[in-house]
């Protein structure tokens, strides 16, 4: 089954274009790719916050988050990011921010949320799910270096 969803867009500038947009998609194991794109911030957070609830709520046995495309993450971002992961533990769906970029790897590790969340460095189409019996909580946490 493969569904795919239009990038939803997310809030812009008055006077500009948008600045976060997101977009999910069902990969070939039970997971859900959503993609983010630009800026994730306090005012574009709550759109991108709203996106991974309502892939974790489709319970794939895998939630992986593309951030290739995200320019910026601050304090909002990490802590929607943060949020995602306990939820979805709570869900027991295996959360995997894929692909971060340079500033977003220093601000987890930063923060020490690195050894918390697991990080992938590129999106795989097809994602190796936790261990069979082991609850989310005792999968890999990050695969960070």
């Amino acid at each position: 089954m493969s569904t795919a969803s239009s990038p939803q867009h997310g809030l812009a500038r008055p006077d500009g274009p948008q600045r976060l947009a997101t977009s999910s998609h069902q990969a070939a194991v039970p997971a859900i790719v959503c993609r983010v794109e630009g800026e994730a911030d306090h005012t574009t957070s709550p759109l991108l916050q709203d996106a991974l609830a309502k892939a974790i709520a489709d319970s794939p046995a895998v939630l992986v988050v593309d951030l290739a495309a995200l320019t910026f993450c601050d304090s909002a971002c990490l802590n929607t990011l943060l949020r995602a992961h306990h939820d979805a533990q709570a869900a027991d769906v295996w959360l995997i921010l894929s692909g971060p970029g340079p500033q977003l790897l220093r601000l987890l590790s930063i923060t020490g949320t690195d050894q918390v969340l697991t990080i992938q460095p590129h999106v795989r189409t097809t994602p190796h799910p936790h261990p069979a019996g082991l609850p989310v909580s005792d999968a890999p946490r990050s695969t960070a270096g």
